[in-house]
């Protein structure tokens, strides 16, 4: 670990560049290994040419909002900013816990455009069906059991981090620790059929390797080098090419899923938030697809009501209306 104490007791002139690693050092052990490429990238390749060098200390609003002005200029996503901003927020708040800086968090007051983050997953049912059934009949084996995995919701690294320490296969539970899912909560899922039937086909494998019945390690591990798979990008691609289908990426396989299920299968959206085990339901909300066609519905229904609605007459009300009107007189 770097010597904060030391670096503290320097903070006259702090660099973004040393904030950063001290943010990253202090985040190494909570964030998840992808995780942390991820943010060491946009950091890099965003942030640290721009103002890396400058004391951090001095930085003010303009300075920042001059950054998110470039990358917006430079072709950047909102979303991408976005991102970029949030690694600086913590960046600020990490300088404040540590008294590295202990003024106003002018992050905060940087204006970035709105963007629509939903997941819009337009292609018609019979294409969400062609791709599940690429995934599920791909000919090759150990790839194609990881993409029906992934057909259940789970993330990849949740995939590809399953171990035989997670699995309970004569209770029919798989538990995902908060170590490897975004949500960061212990998470359990009763195993389907299509993924029992998996794993006891690995479960033979891993025990006559191991020479134990309760074999450990991971559950899908690269057969030539005995270790976890780190990427499965090529025969994805693969797989992509030989059903002749256009090119998405991995993880557009859980919004395939999620809009597949509340849109086509009409399955609730707290389901299938379960499903694919978001912390939050407006998470599970972004699948569902707007159609054109419900506003019309909704309105027919209405009218259709008041076709049927007949207006009383005197004797339904039972009220002699001659006799009101002289009493209103």
């Amino acid at each position: 670990m770097l010597n904060l104490c030391n670096i503290i007791l320097q903070r006259l002139k702090m660099k973004v560049s040393d904030l950063f690693d001290i943010y990253i050092d202090l985040k190494n052990q909570s964030l998840s290994p992808t995780t942390l490429r991820s943010i060491k990238a946009s950091y890099y390749n965003h942030i640290d040419p721009v103002i890396g060098d400058k004391d951090y200390t001095t930085l003010r609003y303009v300075d920042y909002q001059n950054l998110a002005n470039k990358m917006l200029q430079e072709g950047l996503k909102p979303k991408t900013v976005k991102n970029a901003f949030g690694i600086l927020s913590g960046m600020y708040l990490i300088a404040k816990k540590t008294e590295i800086y202990i003024g106003e968090n002018w992050v905060s007051f940087v204006e970035l455009p709105s963007f629509d983050n939903k997941q819009y997953f337009t292609i018609s049912k019979d294409m969400q069906v062609r791709y599940i059934k690429a995934l599920m009949n791909f000919n090759e084996p150990i790839y194609r059991d990881i993409f029906v995995f992934l057909l259940h919701g789970r993330r990849l690294n949740e995939v590809l981090s399953l171990r035989w320490e997670f699995i309970d296969i004569s209770n029919r539970m798989m538990y995902l620790p908060a170590s490897i899912n975004k949500s960061k909560k212990n998470l359990s899922f009763m195993l389907t059929d299509e993924q029992l039937e998996i794993l006891n086909r690995h479960l033979s494998i891993a025990e006559f390797q191991q020479d134990r019945a309760l074999p450990f390690g991971y559950v899908f591990k690269n057969p030539f080098t005995g270790k976890r798979y780190s990427n499965i990008r090529k025969p994805f691609e693969r797989m992509l090419k030989r059903a002749n289908l256009p090119k998405i990426r991995i993880h557009d396989i859980r919004h395939l899923v999620g809009t597949h299920l509340i849109n086509e299968l009409d399955l609730s959206v707290e389901v299938v938030s379960q499903l694919l085990g978001h912390s939050d339901i407006t998470i599970t909300q972004r699948y569902i697809n707007k159609k054109p066609q419900n506003a019309k519905f909704a309105m027919d229904k209405l009218f259709d009501s008041l076709k049927s609605y007949k207006r009383p007459n005197q004797e339904d009300l039972g009220v002699d209306l001659s006799e009101l009107r002289k009493e209103i007189q």
